[in-house]
């Protein structure tokens, strides 16, 4: 009956005994993994599949199987990864290989289109190499899985021994998973491959040294490995400004130091001048290979013209120093130094001049002035005499009719333009305003008269006080520019006083009162009265 069935199983599967067969090799005691076809196998169909038989009658796993279809999408078929091995599906994993492991495996592939192929392996088992031991050029034995830390332009030596004495067995090195070097025998028994690197590089960093020892096809090799640790200086030290040096006195402005290729990541100090500064932040980038420090800086005038220097410690090599530094530039937009607004007096086809005063750092450039019709002028810059980082600059013009409204000053320097103009209110001109006057009389025979000016009219202007006798004749005059007068010796209660303004474009209203009317006080007291218009 089994015979029966076995007949059946060949004549389904139509299993050839022709078929070229491959012999690899397998480790005693260790997992092997048979490819089928060199694990190039495109299955066509869903109807198609894998089946491994060993000795033509032991049936051992199919592929596409409950397992696999689970994880696979429109029968894509790729490779499995695990534990960061990856193999093909369609091979078969022998686990931890016996004497009875040994023997003639077929891998059938059946396709929906195709005839099916067959691919036949001789399996032959083999002892176990020597494990890879690594040594230091002093024969010590490296167990720590690195070498190191090295410096740049040290040499460094690596010895790789396996104790084995099959003639298959094959040692080599690998670098950063390209082999390197072959091993030669040492000593009987032994197997040796050396390494050596003369005034190593900045390459070396993290450069992985594995040695192998192999002597089967379908079992991974033995291997032992070390990384290579360095200290590095900095590649570069920059200060980053975008190439904008310029700092406005007062204003905060963040400022990075970057630092490439020091290994290990170092610390960084910040001075400016003499005084060391507090950075903000410290963070490292790309596994260490770039370090950045952030410093918030807020400079005043006086920090204008130091050097910021940003400087960086490798504590492992103390004798190095690596910095960068920037000269700052610190100043300020203008400020106008006035901030109420003036008034103007213009007259059409009068001249008119005006002149805005700014404090800037450093001295501006030009001064736009800016009328109501958006018509812009520009005049030049003159130092205010006395006055450190203060600036002038006069505007004359032939006024226009209609030349009214606002009149607005602004002056630009390297760190850009005024933001809030000096402001100037353009009205019509002519004679100013009559003043408004107070009468103050401390004694019988005293009179002091204080007038608060009205407006000029666009030109400066005097008060002028006149006094009358009760003919109407004068018997006194005078003119100030600021409006005071004192007047002594004024005993004739029968005197009025006229008070008036006047500049070039004429002369105000005149405003009249009657002296009589006040009534002498003590000398202890005083009274005030408005001269009536």
């Amino acid at each position: 009956m089994i015979g029966l069935l076995f007949f059946c199983f060949v004549f389904q599967y139509g299993l050839s005994f022709d078929t070229e067969v491959v012999v690899l090799r397998a480790v005693r005691g260790r997992d092997a993994r048979l490819p089928c076809g060199q694990g190039k196998v495109f299955l066509d169909g869903p109807e198609s599949y894998v089946l491994w038989l060993k000795n033509d009658r032991d049936f051992l796993y199919r592929f596409p199987n409950d397992e696999t279809e689970r994880r696979l999408v429109n029968r894509i078929f790729g490779p499995s990864c695990d534990a960061g091995s990856c193999h093909d599906d369609t091979s078969l994993l022998l686990k931890r290989v016996s004497e009875q492991d040994s023997g003639i495996y077929r891998c059938r592939v059946h396709y929906q289109a195709s005839p099916s192929v067959d691919y036949v392996i001789d399996v032959r088992l083999v002892d176990s190499p020597g494990i890879p031991r690594i040594y230091n050029e002093a024969g010590e034995e490296i167990k720590r899985g690195y070498v190191g830390p090295l410096s740049v332009g040290s040499d460094l030596t690596l010895v790789c021994e396996v104790d084995d004495d099959q003639p298959d067995t094959l040692v080599y090195w690998r670098r950063n998973g390209i082999v390197i070097e072959r091993a030669h025998t040492a000593r009987p028994g032994v197997l040796r491959a050396d390494v050596l690197v003369r005034n190593a590089t900045r390459a070396e960093l993290d450069a992985h040294y594995e040695c192998l020892a192999q002597n089967a096809d379908v079992t991974e090799a033995l291997s032992a490995s070390v990384v290579v640790k360095m200290y590095l200086p900095p590649l570069t030290v920059e200060i980053r400004l975008n190439n904008n040096f310029d700092f406005e006195a007062g204003q905060p402005r963040v400022v990075d130091c970057v630092v490439v290729g020091c290994v290990p990541p170092p610390s960084i100090t910040w001075h400016l001048g003499d005084t060391l500064l507090r950075p903000t932040v410290h963070k490292e980038l790309h596994d260490g290979n770039y370090t950045v420090s952030s410093l918030t800086l807020a400079p005043s005038l006086r920090d204008s013209g130091h050097d910021l220097v940003c400087r960086v410690h490798n504590t492992h090599l103390p004798k190095a120093v690596f910095e960068d530094k920037v000269t700052l530039n610190v100043g300020y937009r203008p400020l106008c130094i006035t901030t109420r607004e003036e008034t103007v007096g213009a007259v059409a086809g009068e001249s008119e001049t005006v002149t805005c005063v700014v404090e800037a750092a450093p001295a501006p450039l030009q001064f736009s002035w800016t009328f109501a019709d958006s018509r812009t002028l520009y005049t030049s810059v003159k130092e205010v005499p006395g006055h450190h980082h203060r600036y002038s600059s006069t505007l004359t013009w032939l006024p226009r009719e209609g030349d009214v409204g606002l009149l607005l000053c602004r002056a630009t320097n390297a760190f850009g333009e005024q933001k809030r103009p000096c402001s100037y209110t353009i009205s019509p001109g002519g004679p100013p305003r009559a003043p408004d006057c107070v009468v103050l009389r401390s004694y019988p025979s005293a009179v002091r008269v204080q007038c608060q000016k009205g407006w000029d009219g666009g030109r400066q202007q005097t008060v002028y006080l006149e006094l009358q006798n009760a003919a109407g004749k004068n018997v006194y005059n005078a003119s100030n520019a600021a409006g005071h007068f004192l007047l002594p010796d004024v005993d004739d209660r029968n005197l009025s006083a006229t008070v008036y303004a006047s500049n070039t474009r004429g002369r105000s209203e005149a405003r009249t009162m009657h002296l009589q009317t006040i009534t002498p006080l003590s000398v202890s007291g005083n009274v005030s009265f408005l001269i009536p218009s």
